[in-house]
């Protein structure tokens, strides 16, 4: 069961299809997290199991000579803040909704290199020898972590709102977060803002009765957008999305990419890797759901808006995706990039209004084509032509 977990996007460690994650591997990939030593928080969301499962990833990261932080039930953004701020290398946020997945961040509380993540898969499969009782690290147990995060996003929220905003998620820690930090700041004759978090909480989309839905991309430009007027640049840890790429050229302003899509070794980093990655990760709002809701409501109260006039004069992409299967995507996509300018990037086509981008996935069983264009209807025309494309050249 240890060998068939695989790193996906944003530092998720899921199991093969068909496996899951039982305590044998959770003790595994504690050790395999402590192989490099330091200190190391884990957390949990409240379904059943998850606890059980991160009492055993300390153990085993205890094992290795780790010293563990347990920090209970928490979200993945707040585990991710309490970690940087305890002076953490590493954390690992554990939840069971549908299957089990492990979910790391490293010590700037952003998602990990890929040297790190290779690293760790490869601990995974690597036979421990057993450390003497005498070098085991140890677990502490800390329920202030959470205290931690509630401070960190209440700094955020103005003292009174100037809307009502009503929380969902399937996540008791999240309900139970927003239950304190909105005690006392709701406006109860103000316009309703219901909003609805993923549970691991990093995930959020508005909805308002002017509005309809407002998705995470649509609520990280109103952010960015807030951070463009103050004379302040933004960054992400990933690649910049082309309304992000718009708006910040519409104000005169840039976003920085940073992390793993632009340094793969984290002991070779690039002076721009490091500038970015120290920016993103004080701009919570790029990262975790909750930050970037705290921030569009001191952004409505602040400036005496409706939730309407949040949306207006943002740009408008449509984005689509589409899995190309491949069994050398690696191979492929170094024979595309041979042949396209700027391929490097794995970017085919980027233009003013439209780009296409293609990257392998971390299966290694195929490549996911991106499409973003200021059109939908030509950017379900564009994802069919280099799907086909693509497909051709497989």
């Amino acid at each position: 069961m240890i060998g068939s977990l695989h790193f996906e996007e944003e530092s998720r460690l899921v199991p093969d299809i068909r496996a899951f994650i039982d305590p044998s591997a959770a003790v595994g990939t504690g050790a395999a997290c402590a192989a490099d030593g330091g200190r190391i928080l884990v957390a949990h969301s409240g379904e059943k199991g998850s606890g059980a499962l991160a009492a055993c990833f300390a153990a085993g990261a205890a094992s290795r000579g780790a010293d563990c932080i347990s920090a209970g039930i928490m979200t993945a953004s707040g585990a991710a803040y309490a970690a940087k701020a305890l002076g953490c290398r590493l954390s690992c946020f554990i939840h069971t909704e549908l299957s089990a997945s492990f979910i790391l961040t490293g010590e700037d509380g952003l998602p990990l290199f890929p040297d790190e993540e290779e690293n760790i898969e490869g601990q995974l499969s690597a036979l421990f020898e057993p450390l003497p009782y005498s070098h085991y690290g140890t677990v502490t147990s800390f329920g202030g972590a959470g205290e931690l995060y509630a401070a960190a996003v209440g700094r955020l929220l103005p003292r009174e709102l100037g809307v009502f905003a009503d929380i969902h998620s399937p996540s008791e820690a999240i309900i139970s977060l927003w239950d304190g930090l909105l005690n006392g700041r709701n406006d109860r004759s103000g316009e309703r803002i219901a909003f609805h978090f993923s549970s691991d909480g990093r995930q959020v989309s508005a909805y308002s009765e002017s509005t309809g839905y407002i998705f995470s991309d649509k609520l990280r430009l109103i952010c960015m957008r807030e951070l463009f007027e103050r004379g302040e640049d933004a960054a992400v840890c990933g690649n910049v999305k082309k309304a992000e790429q718009r708006l910040a050229e519409d104000m005169g302003r840039k976003v920085i990419s940073c992390g793993h899509r632009v340094c793969t070794d984290s002991c070779r980093r690039s002076e721009k890797c490091i500038r970015a990655r120290q920016l993103a990760s004080e701009q919570l709002f790029t990262h975790d759901g909750t930050a970037m809701a705290a921030m569009v409501l001191k952004i409505i109260t602040d400036k005496k808006i409706s939730p309407a006039r949040l949306v207006e004069g943002l740009p408008s992409f449509t984005e689509i995706s589409r899995f190309i299967p491949a069994d050398k995507p690696s191979e492929l996509l170094r024979r595309l990039c041979a042949t396209i300018p700027d391929g490097e990037r794995g970017v085919i086509l980027d233009e003013p209004s439209k780009r296409v981008t293609v990257r392998p996935v971390r299966t290694g069983r195929g490549l996911m084509l991106c499409v973003e264009c200021s059109e939908a209807e030509i950017a379900s025309e564009l994802c069919d032509l280099y799907g086909k494309r693509l497909a051709a050249k497989v």
